[in-house]
């Protein structure tokens, strides 16, 4: 039965940080104040904001007044997201250009598109060369809620003298992005049921390819200070017909330079084949313990993480501000 259990052993880590449960056990999300710390965090953080700054703006020209604009991120964002009426999505106020009054993208009931399965994902790369430069006295995102899945997410992001830059990505597409704010404030909510599906559904879809079926996943999440985060994640899993149940842990602490360490990291097996396939992966788990990286990293900019909060009851709220 296990005549590669390597590649058995990979096919479960892949599944589960391809889910995002690798994002939760790192607590991106959280912890608490770690002072007189020694280790210099590397300059790779543990997460980009890029999905929060970049807006796509469909495949049309370059825009070059505020009707183009708001036509072209129409465009963009029907390429991923289904709306109930896209015509609602985007608003302005003094829309002039390059400067405007307030710029408001409506994404609350849209329908999230999901890559399928051995499709291949249309990641953004930059040219990194700014063709125009916008000045937004109030940026709005409102996504309440954001349907990924059955999920529902909730997210709002608030920027205040916000300034964007339009630029073209390696293939020529028009991409608009957030450099710089004077102060800013995101926030997100997911029920653990919801976070507990979208990593079940994610998981068996990246296990697959390794013969590994994922039965079941339950999360636990527990944030013992508004930047503490502790989470145990049990993942059930069947290797052909035979079984095997791991248990992952992790803890996050976040220092008020919001660097984020991650200690405990750890996992457990149980039922046939759970001990054998930990045995495998804790060498792997464990070269992360104890590291220590900035928590978000922007693309771009002076932007910066300024604080972080997290609470846990039925549900996973998140907190953060950021500007320059």
């Amino acid at each position: 039965m296990l005549k590669r259990p390597g590649r058995v052993a990979k096919g479960i880590l892949c599944a589960v940080a391809a889910c995002g449960a690798g994002g939760l056990l790192g607590a991106q999300i959280g912890a608490g104040p770690v002072r007189n710390t020694v280790v210099t965090p590397p300059k790779d953080p543990w997460f980009e904001a890029k999905s929060v700054c970049l807006f796509r703006l469909g495949t049309g020209p370059m825009p070059q007044t505020a009707n183009e604009l708001s036509e072209a991120l129409q465009r963009g964002w029907a390429q991923n997201i289904h709306f109930p009426d896209p015509g609602s999505v985007v608003t302005m106020e003094q829309p002039g250009f390059p400067s405007i009054g307030a710029l408001r993208l409506n994404l609350t009931d849209g329908q999230v598109r999901i890559t399928r399965q051995g499709e291949k994902k249309d990641r953004i790369k930059l040219n990194n060369k700014v063709e125009q430069e916008l000045q937004v006295g109030k940026l709005e995102v409102r996504g309440d809620p954001l349907l990924v899945r059955k999920a529902k997410i909730h997210m709002n992001l608030d920027a205040s003298s916000a300034q964007l830059v339009l630029e073209r990505d390696r293939v020529g597409r028009p991409v608009m992005m957030l450099q710089d704010a004077n102060a800013g404030k995101l926030s997100f909510q997911v029920s653990v049921a919801d976070a507990e599906a979208l990593i079940l559904r994610t998981a068996r879809d990246a296990a697959a390819d390794y013969g590994i079926t994922v039965e079941s996943m339950e999360l636990k999440i527990t944030a013992e200070t508004p930047r503490n985060l502790r989470v145990n994640l049990h993942v059930a899993t069947l290797v052909g017909f035979v079984p095997a149940g791991m248990t992952f842990k992790a803890r996050c602490d976040v220092d008020d330079g919001m660097n984020a360490r991650i200690s405990g990291l750890d996992i457990q097996g149980d039922e046939a084949l759970g001990p054998l396939i930990s045995t495998l992966l804790r060498p792997q788990l464990k070269k992360h313990n104890g590291e220590i990286r900035p928590l978000v990293g922007f693309p771009a900019g002076k932007i910066q993480l300024k604080d972080v909060a997290v609470r846990v009851d039925d549900a996973l709220h998140l907190d953060a501000a950021f500007g320059t």
